[in-house]
Order: structure tokens, then sequence, then C-alpha cells
């Protein structure tokens, strides 16, 4: 009992200084958008002697081009997580139901385009021959190709978890393919499909290096690049940036908190057997 006690302090005491690790750069960012230039450039975890909230996320908002920026995040966010979910989840459930060599092969496939490094030159080469480059079109499908083999991934663990009972009812009762998946399977995928919505969603919110490559005019930039383009001019004044990042993770932050309750339900899904 002692012993077990003691790992039980242990235990804590760990949790809690991983738990201000990951709270303190959180709580600096948030303190020092608060602040005025001075005050932000000493990097200190005060709070303001002179609160500037609103005349620094005014300024931010306004020089950064926010509601531009949010429009393309918008336009490549949305409609890339719902091609990524409606062609990941036809996928996996092709590819789990069918036990041929096939489907072996194309579990193969999903594994290798999950480790194998995704190759710039060679996308920007096709990309450019196909006069995809610099075009919605072309981004929401890099994207979708980016997520889809590790989205399918996740989603074949998950129907390990579904009978085939269900297949057979649902098709002697008359439904097509297309039928049955919508109509019967889909539904039933919330847990995971929740969590593959906030991990593609957040990838590509997020993403900084496909979309300075693949999008190259300044009115097509989304959020995460008016950090960049902000931090480049106005280098001294962290106060706006941490503004600025603070704008940029709220919709990450809104997803999140709108799926968390089928976040770890889908996560454990497929984990074990039986």
């Amino acid at each position: 009992m002692r012993k077990k006690t003691i790992s039980n302090i242990i235990f804590e005491f760990l949790s809690a200084i991983m738990i201000l690790i990951v709270i303190i750069p959180i709580y600096l960012i948030v303190v020092n958008s608060f602040k005025n230039q001075a005050e932000a450039a000493d990097m200190s975890l005060m709070l303001p002697t002179q609160w500037s909230i609103l005349s620094n996320y005014k300024e931010v908002f306004t020089q950064s081009n926010i509601p531009l920026a949010l429009y393309n995040s918008l336009i490549l966010s949305v409609f890339s997580v719902t091609f990524i979910i409606i062609f990941s989840s036809i996928s996996a459930f092709i590819i789990q139901r069918r036990k041929d060599k096939f489907s072996d092969f194309l579990k193969k496939v999903m594994l290798a385009g999950i480790s194998i490094p995704f190759s710039v030159v060679s996308t920007f080469l096709l990309m450019q021959k196909l006069h995809l480059t610099g075009t919605y079109f072309g981004m929401i499908l890099l994207f979708t190709a980016a997520f889809f083999p590790f989205i399918t991934y996740i989603y074949t663990g998950y129907f390990n978890e579904l009978p085939r009972d269900i297949d057979e009812s649902a098709v002697l009762d008359g439904c097509g393919g297309l039928s049955l998946f919508f109509r019967i399977i889909f539904p039933l995928l919330k847990p995971i499909t929740a969590t593959a919505i906030v991990i593609a969603f957040m990838g590509v919110w997020n993403d900084f290096s496909l979309v300075i490559y693949f999008f190259n005019s300044a009115d097509k930039f989304t959020l995460t690049l008016t950090v960049y383009n902000f931090f480049g001019m106005y280098s001294s004044n962290w106060n706006l940036v941490f503004a600025d990042l603070i704008l940029v993770s709220v919709p990450v932050i809104l997803v999140y908190i709108f799926l968390q309750k089928y976040i770890i339900s889908g996560l454990t899904a497929g984990a074990v057997k039986g």
C-alpha cells in the first residue's frame, strides 16, 4: 500500500509538471497579447500594468486583413475536411469489408502513404502541369491526398468493431451500396468521424508549408500565414504577434470543444477486440 501511495504521488507530480509545460506557454501568449509593445517585449508572465486589448486586436484585425485570410482558411478547411471524411470513410469501409489480396495490398499502400515523406518538388511540378497551383481546387485536392492515408487507416480500425450482420440485414431490406453506407453505416461512425474531423481540420487550418508553396499570391494567404507576414513586418511588436496567434487558434479550439465528447471514444475505438 505504501509503495502504491508513493507511486501515485510521483505520478501526480509528473502530471502537474506536464500540465504546467502546456499551460505556461498558452498563458504567456494570452497575457502578452493584452500588453503594450514595451511590456510584451519582456516576455514576462506578469499581468499588464496598462491593458491594450482592444487596440492590439483591432490593429491586428485591420493590418493583417483577417477577413480575407479567414475566408481563405474556411474555404480550404471546410471543403478539404469534407472530401477527406467522405473519401476516407468509403475507402476504409470497402478495404475492411473485402477480405482479399487486393484489400491487403491497399492497406500496405495506406501505411506507405503515412510513412513516406512528402515530396514538394515533384508535387509542385505535377500541380503546375495540371494548372492547379494557386487555385482553391488544387489546394483542396492536395490536402485531401495528404490526409487521406492516415484518416482511412483510423477508419479501418473502427470498422473492425462493426459487425457484418448490419450490412447483411440492410442488403436483405433492399439497400444498395451507397444507401447502405450513408443511411446505415455512416451514422454509426460519429465518434471516429468527430476524431477525424478534428485531426484533419487542425492539420489543414494550421498548415504553413503547403499554402506558402502552392498559393503564390498574398490575397490567398490563410490565417496561419498572416502570423508569418505580420511577424515579418512587426518583428518587435510581440503583443500584436501574440494577438494574431490567438485569433488563428480560436476556430480550432471551437471545433475541438464542439466535438470533444466524441473524441476519446473515437481514439480508443479499434484498440481492443472482443
